[in-house]
């Protein structure tokens, strides 16, 4: 009985023993944290505003650069100029900015016509009442020299896309029109996600007005409402480096003002207290067989769930959600694996353009049109699958097919992928129609995988030409 007792007393000492030092001890870290948090904010800020400074100063260099002597000459001179030559002079500049720099698309608006050319040529006359081109008028009546404007890309299947939009001036100050490019907002959202787990934070760029322009969907940290981001705008001083809203132990928010891209970004921590709380518990339980073998049991089933979600994340990262066909990221990949090979005389390339998604999409919709899409990508991933070819969506109605292994002819190749398009039915759309060209490395005398495939765009886009000579098939742009 008194061993017992004496057992119950020592137990029930050590018990308030590690209850108290684990008290003590996790006191002392909240309050170090506490101390610490303004100090490591301001390096989340910092970082956050570099990252996107790095994405935009580009942009906005790149943008500036277009509004060149021989543009500004040309839109002075804009009425006397007939259409088809400048939309031939802006096509050709714009669509080299959109290839060197990867930017989703390039713009001149030409204020003297508000005609609006891309890197496609001319595509439409800007119409300020048309909540597409509503922004063109605010921007010409502003003071900016430039502006981030958040919008669908039109030319590209309405891809969202942050437009830098550039004042065009004569030498004189007189407002000639407006240039820029667009940064696919899947890159900015790139980047925020990559950071954001970095630092377990949460990220927004919101616009002076109180407006979130880009932030992660579903993001968990700390929900903030419209009139919550307003608020903390007013708060901020623009005579600080940023402002600093400490909430609960360790959570806080940070709001800085980045001039570059004339955005705020917020950023929101919640607070480690958890993780922290749990690894000062499972330090001072390690003379606990059992809590030891729990604890090692919940880390090997986290892991567990952790690398199923990595695998399913590398393999999103690399097909197309839509068609299920690799994506452009994976045809990188690939091209720089086959770049590699000693010899390219086996690399076989095939480019394909679907016809007719511009008036599919006009005429019934987006969404029939990505049933064009799937079901042109379910043929070509069908026609495919045998002769080792890989079938990459590399835009919104472009693919392509490489194969490293020898192909038999290709006007045979062509014809039974052809064949094959007549299989697909849909209520709503009369036929389906993909232009298509194919380059064999034994053809060609080539060093690189891309001459490759210029060669197939070519005989592609000379098979598209072919398409819309029938009269029955309207020339419609992409």
């Amino acid at each position: 009985m008194r061993k017992n007792s004496l057992l119950l007393v020592t137990s029930t000492i050590l018990i308030i023993s590690f209850g108290f030092s684990t008290i003590v001890s996790l006191k002392s870290l909240a309050k170090l944290i506490k101390e610490n948090n303004r100090e490591n904010s301001l390096i989340y800020a910092n970082e956050v505003g570099n990252a996107v400074i790095d994405v935009f100063s580009e942009a906005v260099a790149v943008s500036q650069t277009i509004s060149n002597p021989f543009i500004r000459d040309l839109l002075k001179n804009s009425r006397n100029i007939p259409r088809e030559d400048k939309s031939r002079a802006m096509k050709n500049l714009l669509s080299d900015i959109v290839v060197k720099f990867g930017y989703s698309t390039a713009f001149i608006a030409d204020d003297a016509t508000l005609d609006y050319y891309s890197e496609w040529g001319y595509l439409k006359t800007i119409d300020p009442q048309n909540p597409d081109d509503d922004w063109y008028i605010p921007f010409k009546t502003s003071s900016k020299l430039y502006e981030l404007n958040v919008d669908n890309d039109q030319a590209n299947n309405n891809r969202m896309t942050i437009y830098i939009n550039t004042r065009i001036r004569d030498d004189n100050g007189k407002y000639l029109g407006a240039c820029g490019v667009g940064v696919p907002m899947k890159q900015v959202m790139t980047l925020l996600q990559s950071l954001e787990k970095q630092s377990d934070i949460s990220i927004k760029l919101v616009s002076p007005d109180g407006i979130v322009r880009v932030a992660r969907s579903g993001q968990l940290v700390l929900q903030r409402t419209e009139a919550e981001l307003k608020q903390l705008l007013k708060e901020y001083d623009s005579s600080e480096q940023y402002l600093y809203k400490p909430k609960g132990t360790d959570g806080y928010t940070i709001v800085k003002y980045i001039p570059e891209c004339q955005w705020f970004t917020v950023i929101d921590y919640a607070g480690g207290k958890t993780s922290i709380f749990s690894t000062m518990l499972f330090q001072n339980l390690m003379i606990c067989l059992c809590i030891m073998l729990f604890v090692i049991v919940i880390i090997n089933f986290v892991l567990s769930r952790v690398a199923k979600h990595t695998e399913r994340f590398v393999e999103e990262a690399l097909f197309d959600q839509l068609t299920g066909l690799r994506n452009r990221r994976a045809y990188a990949l690939e091209i720089e694996k086959l770049n590699k090979f000693p010899s390219l005389t086996d690399i076989s390339v095939t480019t394909m353009d679907i016809n007719g998604l511009k008036m599919t999409n006009d005429t019934f919709g987006h969404t029939v049109g990505d049933d064009l899409i799937k079901g042109a990508a379910a043929i070509m991933k069908k026609f495919y699958s045998d002769g080792g070819w890989k079938v990459f969506r590399t835009g919104g109605d472009e693919f392509i097919a490489i194969t490293s292994k020898p192909i038999g002819d290709k006007d045979e190749l062509i014809s039974e992928f052809k064949e094959q398009l007549n299989t697909f039915h849909h209520a709503q759309i009369k036929d389906l129609s993909v232009s298509i060209g194919v380059a064999k490395g034994t053809e060609h005398d080539v060093t690189s995988v891309e001459e490759l495939i210029k060669i197939a765009d070519k005989k592609m886009y000379a098979d598209k030409e072919l398409f819309y000579s029938d009269d029955s098939h309207e020339r419609r742009k992409r």
